[in-house]
């Protein structure tokens, strides 16, 4: 997970990052000559305007709501390695949604809006005991949107006392009892709190890029206000409203909160398969 300090901006600050993807897939089969569907996420055409340099071989690029994903889908080799290597230029359009101004009455939500993001999914289990009893507090009514925020803020970062990696997504109610977890943790005990005020919130994964030209994945919140639209929430690293050139938007989830990034299908054959999937190399763009 990326520290908690927001970089400060420097005069020659790059304008988008062009992202080099080396990624493999082995397979062996036990059968000869399966056809094998492989699906992975690509960087969407929101909060940033993308650029495909040099697209993957053999892959079709599949627009579904606000993702984008490629599809590759061929008979190959009873065993073999799929190269899915990409270029893609991302320059991030920033925003910041100021603080000193109002962000609107979460009761000015339409009510079907609000009743929309309800639902209770895994990572977000609205309904969990423990999470209703947060809603019993005395600041969680608050109808001041921005207000509302800020108080979760203060009670979410109080919350989770270890603020560390985590080897796996542990989900809003387990953050709970563990007390520990990374931006996956931090943003799905905001995004399940928001849903069960009745703000319409969702997650978004991608690469946070450090100075060193490091792309580090990770994981914020959108809230909808009625003023504002969507607005960018990142409770992990501090950064309320704003959206900065160094987030790069791999897939948004609003009622799926656990897309896989990558997925290989078959249905003609078992098949063994390995991922390698290293970090892409960055290279700014002034």
């Amino acid at each position: 997970m990326p520290s908690n300090k927001l970089p400060m901006k420097q005069h020659h600050e790059p304008r988008g990052w062009q992202l080099h993807h080396r990624e493999q897939v082995f397979f062996q089969a036990n059968i000869g000559a399966p056809t094998i569907r492989l699906k992975f996420f690509h960087y969407p055409p929101y909060r940033q305007h993308v650029i495909l340099d040099h697209p993957p071989a053999g892959c079709t690029l599949k627009t579904k709501r606000n993702n984008t994903f490629f599809i590759f889908q061929q008979k190959v080799r009873t065993k073999g390695t799929i190269s899915v290597e990409r270029i893609v230029s991302i320059y991030p359009q920033t925003q910041t949604v100021p603080m000193h101004t109002t962000w609107g009455r979460i009761s000015d939500i339409p009510w079907l809006l609000q009743q929309k993001y309800k639902q209770s999914f895994s990572y977000w289990p609205s309904q969990d005991q423990s999470l209703q009893n947060i809603s019993q507090e005395h600041w969680f009514d608050n109808d001041d949107l921005l207000t509302w925020v800020k108080q979760a803020n203060t009670y979410i970062t109080t919350t989770i006392k270890y603020p560390e990696k985590q080897e796996k997504r542990l989900g809003a109610d387990q953050v709970l009892r563990t007390g520990s977890g990374d931006c996956d943790e931090f943003t799905d005990l905001f995004i399940t709190l928001a849903r069960m005020r009745g703000v319409p919130c969702r997650r978004l994964t991608g690469y946070f890029i450090h100075r060193t030209n490091e792309a580090e994945p990770h994981a914020w919140a959108e809230l909808f206000s009625p003023i504002n639209g969507w607005v960018p929430i990142d409770i992990a690293l501090r950064n309320i409203g704003n959206h900065t050139v160094q987030y790069v938007i791999s897939k948004i989830e609003e009622f799926n909160p656990s897309l896989l990034d990558y997925q290989l299908m078959t249905h003609t054959a078992t098949i063994h398969y390995h991922w390698e999937l290293p970090s892409p190399l960055v290279t700014p763009l002034l």
